[in-house]
């Protein structure tokens, strides 16, 4: 069900999660500090959160500190894997699924 009211800001929509039970999203507009919108884009670009609302929605559940420590330990991994990169490492991701495949022909 979705409800969106002309001329205001209001909107519902009913959304299946993941504790198996219907909750409402309703939209609402506010101001927040910068460095907050900063943190919600880098939940995002380190595949925390799916989108800002969805980080804001994180940040409000679990807590600033909590997210503050889980964005930092990405960061670290981050810096880590671009110093590697530096030292000549070939570093990158999937073929999980080929190597298992040669491993089991052999």
């Amino acid at each position: 069900m979705e409800m969106q009211k002309e001329g205001a800001a209001t909107k519902f929509i009913f959304r299946y999660d993941r504790y198996t039970r219907y909750t409402m999203s309703i939209s609402v507009s506010i101001k927040v500090r910068r460095e907050l919108v900063e943190l919600a884009d880098k939940m995002v670009r380190y595949g925390i959160a799916r989108s800002r609302s969805h980080a804001f929605n994180i940040m409000i559940e679990k807590g600033l500190s909590e997210v503050l420590k889980e964005v930092e330990n990405w960061e670290d991994i981050y810096k880590r894997a671009e110093e590697m990169e530096k030292q000549g490492f070939k570093l990158r991701h999937g073929g999980l699924s080929k190597l298992l495949e040669e491993e089991r022909n052999r």
